[in-house]
């Protein structure tokens, strides 16, 4: 291989390695829509990293190690919380590794852990990326795997949400240029033609590159007929007898979105970037649409279904002590989802729809409507202003506990089956804890360890005499966002702190700079839901308990020097809210804990470039060493006139003549051996060289000078190998 590899350009090998993981990144792309896979981007940064270290073509004594560690942090970047040299996480690693061997083994697929199947996800990159590099490098053949992947790509887009209607034309540029390099370079071989050297045939590549061109952009702009059968897929349901409607059984797997009804949550649900909106706003922050009250054992309903006009503003979710700013927005509803109401920041002071509608309000759960003449209207776009909170620590922690009695009764209802144990288990979590703001922290940051894991595929759907909350905490512990908020919904009202359910999106992905503003998108994916409690003097305030998100509300810890040194304590939550969302959102900046100077921020990012700065050393140390260790030779003999010095130059010119791929046969006498080596470098010194150095040894012929005579020979030989 490494002859092949030697007659290849290098920017042949570089286009080649390009195109070849641009078309396996085809494979990868369907993965967030068709699966609950929400970080794709380690698993394409994992193969990128993987065809670079196949590019750089280095040993295998060093690459098997460096995939490996790579591959380790990946899985730890996706599933364990912490530094990646707090070697904790590697002994539950190990752990799971020997269970799902034996699982394995069993027959148990089922049974896997997702940790595991990653791993096994990652061992398929890594096998992928050695076969593209045999196809690419050593057979020169791709026609099968582009054929394999435009099938790949056809099968997704027919039966599954994803749209590739713009990857079928990636891959077809893609797979036609790869073909016509692979083409060139078979002829080049074959034929032995051969460029000038350092220079790359571009003439040879023009009329491929215009031919594609050409031919995408006619096929791109040519019209095209409706087709004769646009979804197989409810043929195939009413052909088999599996079509049950839009609603089915329940026990499906549905699609990530926002829904009005969750009286039955549970199961699991594929990933959709379908748009819902976009929006310019100064401040980034969750997007809420409505809260719940009643907690059934099985979801939640609304116990008020009443609509009051909109009087200008939403509930009053904080009371006047705690600070704000106020805020404007501009929304833009023309996702492909259509909803008759209105999606805001927080607590809003003003609604400007520039429409004749009328605006009517739940008064419980805070969801505002758009309606005329008694009608649904789904507006286009809106302007609203809001407030944004900044909450105090201190008067979380000084709140009373006395609460009005109706947020109470609302509040704090729990049905009367629910299981006893959750009541026992907030006692355990908070019975160190001395006021509600506490005691709510220590309910949060329950859920960043102990055996908690965010999951969207195997999820439970609790039975008849199942309770849903129940049935996560002790149980299944796998869930998103609606096991993780229920469950410290229901945990806060056992313990007697009122506390609600609260649904809508996350702030979505970051698109653009527009002026003062910044603007997001936020698509089905963003959908989430979160839990407020209520703490008297300050109002409703958000928590986030689940896995990977983080609390988008501002808290400031306005303590003196004194109370902070008697209550400050380590929060593992905030340290939890720091990771990166799920949904690809940007992580917030930490702050060392203890410490009143900022300290350096270690990201992914600092790993990804140090570790390409390591391979770019070992690259050049490996591509040079035969070069610099011919020249540490040199000097080494150089200089000496003992006695041994020709015997000893001598066996490590052989030495390096073999390192340099010129072996000497196992039969072979050196003078045999030394017209071998002169036909290599086109050279005649090896057989002088070979002569002196026999006359010296073999002869009995001693001469003082032999060294200073043989020196320059050995030294043009040396200089004559090819690194």
């Amino acid at each position: 291989m490494q002859q092949v590899n030697e007659k290849t350009d290098w920017l042949y090998a570089l286009l080649l390695y390009g195109l070849g993981f641009l078309l396996f990144w085809e494979w990868l792309r369907p993965l967030s829509i068709i699966s609950d896979t929400g970080q794709t981007k380690i698993f394409i940064l994992f193969t990128a990293f993987l065809f670079l270290l196949s590019y750089f073509q280095l040993p295998f004594w060093l690459s098997f190690p460096i995939k490996g560690v790579a591959m380790v942090y990946a899985l730890h970047a996706m599933f364990f919380p912490g530094p990646f040299f707090d070697f904790l996480w590697l002994d539950y690693f190990l752990s799971d590794f020997s269970k799902n061997i034996g699982l394995l083994f069993d027959g148990g697929f089922d049974s896997l852990s997702n940790v595991f199947r990653t791993f096994l996800f990652f061992i398929l990159l890594w096998l992928i990326s050695y076969l593209m590099q045999y196809w690419l490098i050593q057979t020169r053949r791709i026609f099968l795997f582009l054929l394999v992947t435009i099938v790949y790509i056809s099968v997704i887009d027919t039966f599954t949400t994803y749209q590739a209607d713009n990857a079928i034309i990636r891959i077809v540029i893609i797979g036609f240029v790869l073909l016509g390099l692979l083409q060139i370079l078979r002829i080049q071989e074959q034929e032995g033609v051969s460029f000038s050297k350092g220079r790359f045939p571009v003439y040879w590549l023009m009329p491929l590159i215009v031919v594609i061109a050409f031919s995408s952009l006619f096929g791109y702009i040519a019209p095209k007929a409706e087709p004769l059968w646009p979804d197989p897929v409810p043929f195939f349901k009413k052909t088999t007898g599996d079509d049950d409607g839009e609603g089915g059984n329940g026990n499906g797997i549905n699609k990530i979105g926002y829904g009005e009804d969750d009286s039955r949550l549970g199961g699991p649900f594929v990933m959709d970037d379908t748009p819902v909106f976009t929006a310019q706003i100064k401040d980034r922050g969750y997007w809420r649409v409505e809260t719940k009250d009643v907690y059934t054992g099985k979801g939640w309903e609304s116990s008020v279904q009443d609509r009051v006009m909109f009087e200008g503003s939403t509930e009053t979710l904080f009371e006047d002590g705690v600070e704000v700013e106020a805020y404007d927005m501009k929304m833009n509803m023309t996702g492909n989802e259509e909803f008759d109401f209105i999606v805001h920041p927080g607590q809003v002071t003003n609604i400007e729809t520039g429409q004749d509608v009328q605006l009517l309000e739940n008064p419980l759960s805070g969801k505002v409507f758009t309606q005329n003449l008694g009608e649904s209207v789904v507006l286009d776009n809106y302007n609203l202003d809001y407030d944004s909170p900044t909450f105090s620590e201190k008067m979380l922690r000084e709140a009373p506990a006395e609460y009005p009695e109706r947020l109470a009764n609302t509040y704090l209802q729990l049905p009367e089956s629910l299981p006893g144990r959750i009541g026992d288990l907030a006692e355990e979590i908070t019975g160190d804890e001395e006021n509600p703001y506490d005691k709510a922290r220590a309910i949060e940051n329950y859920f960043v360890g102990n055996g908690f894991v965010y999951e969207t595929s195997d999820v439970a759907i609790p039975g008849e005499n199942d309770d849903y909350v129940d049935q996560f905490l002790f149980e299944t512990q796998l869930g998103y966002c609606d096991n993780f908020s229920s469950s410290m919904t229901v945990l806060l009202r056992s313990i007697g702190i009122p506390a609600r359910w609260v649904k809508g999106f996350t702030e979505g992905e970051f698109v653009d700079v527009a002026g003062d503003y910044r603007e997001y998108e936020v698509t089905n994916n963003n959908a989430h839901s979160w839990v407020e409690a209520y703490f008297p003097e300050v109002g409703w305030v958000p928590f986030e308990p689940t896995r990977g998100f983080s609390n988008q509300a501002d808290f400031v810890s306005d303590y003196n020097e004194d109370e902070a040194s008697n209550t400050e304590t380590s929060d593992p939550a905030q340290a939890e809210e720091e990771q990166p969302q799920q949904q690809e959102q940007m992580p917030e900046e930490q702050e060392a804990s203890g410490s009143s100077s900022s300290s350096f921020e270690w990201s992914v990012w600092y790993t990804i470039l140090i570790t390409v700065v390591l391979l770019l050393v070992c690259y050049v140390a490996f591509k040079n060493y035969k070069k610099w260790l011919k020249s540490y030779i040199i000097s080494k003999y150089k200089k000496r006139d003992d006695g041994k010095v020709i015997s000893e130059a001598y066996f490590r010119l052989l030495w390096l003549l073999d390192l340099h791929g010129i072996k000497r046969g196992a039969n072979q006498t050196l003078r045999e051996y030394a017209v071998q080596v002169d036909q290599k470098l086109q050279t005649q010194e090896m057989k002088e060289l070979t002569r002196r150095y026999e006359e010296n040894y073999y002869r009995g012929k001693t001469n003082d000078d032999a060294w200073d005579e043989m020196k320059q020979l050995w030294e043009n030989l040396i200089k004559k190998m090819q690194s």
